[in-house]
């Protein structure tokens, strides 16, 4: 692996520079949802994007924020975690779970939480040699809008 930095999104050219990664995870997400959602969530829940830079490119984005519940108490929720396609396997999400564990730990935090999908074995096989354990199933219902 490469010399490589963290970059926290500051401002919007952070932000373009990591739309294409993220849209790697979620391809339905338009650029102007995408600006919109983490204005909200950056506003509302402190959520952050964080960038892996090597050289002038951007390897992979993880995108977090600190939630408190009964449950869990203070805790780092991971909410995004990617890293573009021609640079999976090569240690950069590895790097990105490490550093959000530093910044758990900087924060005040019990733990660390994050969620994927049940389709996604190779996710959950990385995320097992990582260090974490399988605790919970995440059960979604979708609302359908009032008349």
């Amino acid at each position: 692996m490469e010399k490589f930095n963290f970059i926290t999104a500051k401002n919007k050219s952070d932000l373009v520079r990591f739309y294409p990664i993220m849209k790697e995870l979620r391809p339905e997400l338009s650029y102007a949802d995408y600006l919109n959602i983490y204005e909200e969530a950056h506003a509302k829940d402190g959520y952050e994007i964080v960038g892996v830079e090597s050289g002038s490119h951007i390897f992979a984005v993880m995108g977090y924020r600190v939630l408190v519940d009964y449950v869990h108490g203070r805790h780092l929720y991971i909410d995004d975690l990617v890293s573009t396609a021609a640079q999976r396997s090569k240690g950069y999400g590895a790097k990105l779970l490490a550093y959000a564990e530093e910044v758990s730990k900087e924060l005040g935090c019990k733990s660390l939480r994050l969620c994927t999908g049940i389709d996604n074995e190779k996710g959950q096989k990385f995320y097992e040699r990582e260090g974490w354990e399988l605790k919970s199933l995440v059960y979604k219902k979708k609302l359908t809008p009032s008349q």
